[in-house]
């Protein structure tokens, strides 16, 4: 999951947490303070009541001209001692001048005058219907909770993109960047000292990794020149040494074997070469190529090695895939895409190539099972059933494709593994 996502969850997690018990308590808080009027004025009154009462002062009428009520009756001791002495209650009272009831706050409350008379005062007065009262404070509470949770959520998401900027930029400048290619430098100014920091700490250590690229491709450049010369010279001897009369049978075995292993090394050099040029861009001549001229050329060579493992060959040309590329590169890329369908093949097997406008496809029997994607292309990778692969023909194929922009993609269908090379804008 994205950062942005990520930090939007677990603030709008906690809002919602925040919220929801700043509204529970502002909501008992309300609840309590209309309570709390009240109560304070059913005191006041409770208290002239029981002044009057203690004093032997003549009572008022029980509603004094006004909605508020009280009622008082002498008690008896064991009553008096059963009972809370002082209770605040919601409920319905019948209010004579109206002839009703209407919801009133209650206020009862148990006392003795000087003779050691117990009394009980009920004490009234009508409020707001608190049912009303509580669902509108429980409604607004909702709507409030609802705009404060929706604004804190947009001023955090503005505040989070905007923050974020600079990471999303050096994000998709990494993204883009390749080791060894012309990738435009990294323009990201900020305010922000982590991001400062972090745009610092990336450019530092991608300029180490292209400096190790650079010295690891002059490295196997001037390697693979240097040991081409003596491969050469090693090949040679091992040539005059088999014309020698006087070689046992043994002897000559051992020299074709150690010939064998230099010439494979040798073909490991001149791949290795190979692929340094491409990516230093050393083959800058080019023209229009028609691949299934190429292939056309190139093929009878593979003939009698198709032979020998009796695989047969079709081709079927729809159309003809033209590509502006260098000569020489354009035979290589089509000789080890026909050694690349012969290695892996089986006796008895097939190679078909199909060709269009656009596109060029090789495809060969072989190993019952798909080849790894993600490693077929990888320097020095090759499967178990072949001990002829030096794991560079596809990297060099690879490497060809990417300098002329094509796409070289692999599949398996159909018991057959397919290699297309296309356009990149196909």
């Amino acid at each position: 999951m994205k950062l942005f996502k990520v930090v939007t969850l677990r603030i709008s997690l906690l809002a919602i947490i925040i919220l929801t018990f700043w509204s529970i308590f502002f909501y008992h808080t309300i609840i309590n303070e209309v309570n709390d009027e009240v109560d304070d004025a059913l005191e006041d009154y409770a208290e002239t009541i029981v002044r009057r009462t203690v004093s032997n002062i003549p009572l008022p009428s029980s509603s004094i001209g006004s909605n508020n009520q009280f009622f008082i009756k002498e008690v008896s001791e064991e009553y008096a001692h059963s009972k809370e002495h002082i209770k605040y209650e919601d409920r319905e009272v019948y209010i004579d001048e109206k002839n009703e009831f209407e919801p009133a706050r209650v206020l009862t409350y148990i006392f003795n005058n000087d003779e050691g008379n117990y009394f009980e005062l009920e004490v009234s007065t009508p409020h707001i219907d608190k049912t009303d009262l509580k669902e509108a404070i429980f409604f607004w509470i909702v709507f409030l909770f609802i705009v404060l949770f929706i604004s804190i959520l947009l001023m955090n998401l503005w505040t989070i993109h905007r923050s974020t900027k600079p990471l999303k930029k050096l994000l998709e400048w990494l993204n883009n960047y390749r080791v060894g290619e012309n990738t435009p430098p990294l323009n990201n100014n900020t305010k922000i000292y982590e991001f400062q920091t972090l745009n610092n700490v990336v450019q530092e250590s991608l300029n180490r990794t292209e400096e190790a690229y650079k010295q690891q491709k002059l490295f196997i450049g001037n390697a693979s020149h240097e040991m081409q010369t003596p491969l050469t010279v090693c090949n040679s001897r091992l040539e005059i040494l088999l014309n020698d009369p006087n070689l046992t049978e043994s002897q000559l075995e051992q020299i074709i074997k150690t010939r064998q292993t230099i010439e494979r090394l040798s073909k490991m050099n001149r791949s290795l070469l190979l692929l340094t040029k491409l990516d230093n861009k050393q083959f800058t001549d080019s023209s229009k190529i028609s691949l299934n001229k190429v292939i056309e050329r190139i093929l009878p060579d593979y003939q009698m090695v198709y032979s020998s493992k009796e695989i047969s060959v079709t081709t079927s040309y729809k159309g003809s895939f033209i590509v502006d590329m260098n000569p020489s590169l354009s035979e290589n890329l089509i000789s080890n895409m026909l050694k690349n369908a012969y290695v892996h093949n089986i006796n008895g097997g097939e190679i078909n190539i199909i060709s269009d406008n656009d596109f060029i496809t090789f495809e060969n029997t072989g190993d019952a099972k798909p080849l790894d994607k993600e490693l077929i292309f990888k320097y020095f990778y090759h499967d178990n059933t072949s001990n002829q692969s030096i794991g560079l023909g596809l990297p060099v194929v690879k490497s060809i494709c990417k300098n002329y922009n094509l796409d070289i993609s692999y599949k398996y269908h159909n018991g057959k593994h397919s290699f297309t090379i296309k356009n990149s804008k196909s």
